[in-house]
């Protein structure tokens, strides 16, 4: 703590002087080299002062990491003092990364526990992520955020570098939640409402010309972002953004400046969701919206198109905090208002502000549904779905949420480059290394086993069936639907056959009708699909002109939501015929690709009776020349080279289809062959796959599944499991009669198709209450009964383990547990970490558990000697140079 010492007095630390002062100094060698020796604070003191801008650079992106690593104190005295030079350094891109930096450095400093001590206390990123967490603060350091931290960060504002004004605000809107609430009025609002009156009569010598618009331009966004604050987690009061942020919006919302008011109509959203005023948001901000819409300037027209989406998300956002009757009236207003705003700006003479309408009335149709009712919209996973508390921050919905709920985010966060800001990538230093390992349950181990596509499969399957659940117990407002069917609905169909006279035009609409398609179908239902609605779909399958791919694609990856919707009557009368002629037979990889993914989601609305038929549709594809029966042929424009991502495709999609979609015949005949094909494909992806799907396959013949009862079924069962088994064994293994065969990578896939058994097994022995991760059990809670029972790797009947288990034990184990003396190394490392997945009745039998202790104490001994191999390099000293050689001796 030396250097904190230096700082604290004033002097100056140790380093290469910044600007004029290093003109007079010569850099030497040793001064464009970092010295990694140094204590971490001191090399961040030094570096931070270094006249090379690099440096600089490199060490100011550490500062949050280090602030976090030597705790509250040193960060007051050492890093503190060091901001004010850097908030004037001459290069942009420093002050840019430094305005990153503020915000944790900020929590360091005032939250008490932020020690590297204290290790049981929440760590920066957790605070920032959660701001309902209690807190203590520290008086002194709270003081030093509020006064000299803020007061960078509002230079820093008012730089002229866009990006680091960007930065900035994002820094102190984030600080927001962070301090009292008491003082969000009195410390950091005053920031952007003296911006908001920047007019430039005080003209600084360095300012650019038309500087002072830009500066109102970010008070405009940063305002947006102090009110959004107050509509997601209410840390901003009110009080507040009705006193202090809507008056300074109001005022730029009639600014002289067109840019300026495009900014202030994008802000209104965010302002009316904070508000929590019915009155101020009937008397004022929708009087406000609407005069924008009708501004002289078609870019200002245009922006309240587009931010149409969100001030009718803001309006169900206000009447949740509402009596029953405001509820009706915020209905009303949005209906009579927003609807209305909606067809002036469709027949505006500017065709820019007609397209932008355009491009946005799908997600404002769809922002009628009322997902705010019910549960649902806690649980539907998100784009950070790793932490509870994700949901407090509005993150984008992900997956099957976003096709249906397109308006559920901001779009005018996505219109705004604020979301777009650099931040800070810290390097990391040994003191991120030695945090507290987390307790790792039962339930996590098993599912980090899995693949990624399973989990996702999964996720997305429980996603449908909520929505699908949510849909039939919350049903829209009648009125709203009405209004809808009168007003937009024709406009939103006619984009499936719009003709502008510009092809590249009349494309991007369509695209923009196939995105938000399945959110409409949602929001009418089945009972209004016939009409308007189903001729927009066939006029997007079956257009005069020829259809996109971009809308073909589109449709592929959302058909099996449609299908969803509107039931199994519906989807095998209209839906299913188009799947097999314009998408399934495609002659586009990627359309393929996500009718093949979503195609067990389909086959599910089907009665069991009628599956067969489509089943051996989908085998034929599959078999076909454009996939695996392109391996017959060797030509160099074999697809067998390169459409393998379909054949992966099918590989992942098979778990689903051998969740009691299929009877055990059908899985016999038309899905046996298929994964046979793919477990010895020529790309090792797709065979590992593939493998997942075995012990589903197996567990598919148990006797209990088979529709005939008594001793038929379980002589079909064992002769059928004995097929498959004798398979794997011949065609992976190399086994015909005796001896071993086959290459390695062989050997590993049999071992890994072994720990796959084994993981179903486990999964079986969970606790019911526990068959569910805890990020995912509200989501099953709120899914509808499955048409299948059974979903891949979770829980099973004790028949069906018993099957499994019996089939491991005695037909799969043997052969690989002559592996142990394998030449391969991996092949051992694999049979290894197989035989670590087994259940514990498995594990303890004599012949594996043998077996595993072998090849442990080998790692063991490996890794031993390896260890103990480089300790005695490293205590050895190298050996000196050899002499030259006498040629160069003698040349010297």
């Amino acid at each position: 703590m030396a250097s904190a010492a230096i700082v604290a007095n004033n002097e100056t630390p140790q380093g290469i002087p910044i600007g004029e002062a290093a003109a007079d100094t010569a850099l030497r060698f040793e001064d464009l080299t970092i010295d990694d020796d140094l204590p971490l604070l001191e090399r961040v003191v030094r570096y931070c002062r270094s006249g090379i801008a690099l440096q600089r650079l490199v060490h100011v992106k550490m500062l949050a990491e280090t602030a976090e690593t030597v705790g509250m104190s040193a960060t007051l005295s050492t890093l503190v003092p060091l901001l004010h030079p850097l908030v004037f350094d001459p290069e942009s891109i420093i002050r840019q990364h430094l305005a990153s930096q503020l915000l944790p450095l900020s929590i360091v400093c005032m939250v008490r526990g932020m020690s590297p001590e204290k290790s049981e206390w929440p760590s920066v990123e957790e605070i920032r992520n959660n701001p309902s967490m209690p807190r203590l603060f520290v008086e002194a350091g709270y003081k030093v955020v509020t006064s000299a931290i803020v007061s960078h960060l509002h230079a820093l504002i008012m730089d002229v570098d866009m990006d680091v004004r960007r930065a900035a605000s994002e820094s102190l809107a984030g600080l927001a939640p962070q301090i009292q609430r008491q003082d969000v009025g009195t410390v950091l609002v005053p920031i952007p409402v003296a911006l908001s009156q920047e007019t430039g009569r005080e003209k600084q010598s360095h300012w650019p010309e038309g500087f002072p618009e830009e500066l109102r331009i970010t008070a405009s966004h940063l305002l947006a972002e102090l009110a959004g604050a107050a509509e997601l987690d209410g840390q901003v009061p009110p009080e507040t953004v009705e006193q202090q942020i809507w008056p300074a919006v109001r005022r730029l919302c009639k600014d002289p400046s067109f840019r300026v008011r495009r900014s202030a109509a994008q802000a209104l959203p965010r302002v009316l969701g904070g508000t929590g005023n019915l009155t101020l948001a009937q008397d004022s901000i929708l009087p406000a919206f609407e005069a924008l819409a009708r501004d002289d300037m078609y870019r200002v027209r245009k922006s309240t198109g587009e931010c149409l989406v969100d001030m009718s998300r803001s309006l169900m956002l206000l009447a949740q905090q509402s009596s029953p009757q405001d509820v009706q009236l915020l209905k009303a207003m949005r209906r009579e208002i927003l609807i209305a705003t909606a067809l002036q700006l469709l027949g505006d003479s500017n065709k820019f502000v007609r397209h932008g309408m355009m491009q946005f009335l799908g997600p404002f149709i769809a922002s009628f549904y009322p997902l705010e009712e019910g549960t649902l919209a806690h649980v539907l996973p998100t784009g950070s779905n790793t932490s509870e508390s994700s949901l407090e921050h509005n993150p984008p919905l992900e997956g099957i949420g976003a096709q249906f709920f397109p308006h559920a985010s901001s779009m005018v966060s996505r219109l705004n480059a604020s979301g777009a800001t650099v931040t800070s990538s810290p390097t990391p230093t040994p003191a991120t290394l030695d945090q507290p390992t987390p307790t790792v349950t039962e339930r996590q181990m098993l599912d980090r086993a899995l693949p990624d596509f399973i989990v996702s499969n999964r996720l997305s399957d429980l996603t449908l069936h909520a929505v699908i659940r949510h849909c039939r117990g919350n049903p829209p407002d009648d009125l709203d639907i009405a209004a809808i069917q009168e007003e937009l609905l024709q406009h939103f169909c006619a984009l499936a056959a719009i003709d502008t006279g510009d092809d590249n035009t009349d494309a991007e609409m369509r695209v923009y009708c196939a995105y938000s398609y399945p959110a409409i179908v949602l929001l009418l239902g089945p009972k209004h699909w016939k009409g308007p609605l189903r001729n927009c779909f066939f006029s997007l399958v079956n257009s005069s002109k020829e259809t996109p791919l971009p809308v073909k694609r589109c449709l592929a990856s959302s058909l099996h939501t449609v299908a969803h919707v509107l039931g199994s009557e519906l989807t095998g009368r209209d839906i299913l015929p188009v799947f097999f002629e314009h998408f399934l037979m495609d002659t586009d990889d990627s359309v393929r690709l996500n009718v093949i993914r979503n195609f067990p989601h389909l086959l599910a609305l089907l009665p069991p009776e009628l599956r067969s038929d489509f089943l051996q549709k989908w085998k034929d594809l599959i078999q076909g020349q454009d996939l695996l029966g392109a391996r017959k042929r060797r030509s160099a424009t074999n697809p067998m080279l390169l459409n393998w991502r379909q054949r992966d495709s099918v590989s992942r999609s098979l778990p689903d289809l051998l969740s009691g979609l299929v009877s055990p015949t059908h899985v016999q005949k038309h899905v046996w062959p298929v994964l046979q094909a793919l477990l010895v494909d020529s790309v090792s992806l797709v065979r590992e796959d593939a493998e997942w799907s075995v012990p589903l396959l197996l567990r598919s013949f148990c006797s209990d599944l088979v529709i005939n009862s008594g001793n038929e079924a379980k002589k079909w069962s064992a002769q059928v499991c004995q097929e498959v088994i004798s398979w794997l064994k011949e065609a992976i293994l190399g086994q015909k009669s005796t001896g071993k065969q086959g290459n390695f990578s062989h050997r590993q896939l049999y071992c890994r198709i072994c720990a796959a058994l084994g993981l179903a097994l486990r999964f079986a022995d969970l606790d019911p209450d526990d068959q569910w991760d805890y990020r995912y059990r509200g989501l099953y809670s709120q899914a509808t009964t499955k048409n299948h029972s059974y979903i891949a790797y979770q829980s099973m009947s004790s028949t069906e383990r018993k099957h499994l288990r019996r089939l491991l034990v005695y037909d799969l184990l043997p052969p690989a547990l002559e592996f142990k003396t394998d030449r391969v190394t991996n092949v051992r490392l694999s049979l290894m970490k197989g035989l670590q997945e087994m259940p514990s009745d498995v594990k303890s039998l004599a012949s594996v558990s043998e077996v595993l202790k072998e090849l442990e104490d080998e790692v063991e001994t490996w890794e031993s000697f390896n260890a103990g191999s480089v300790e005695s390099s490293q205590s050895r000293q190298p050996p000196p140079p050899p002499p030259p050689p006498r040629e160069a001796r003698a040349s010297v």
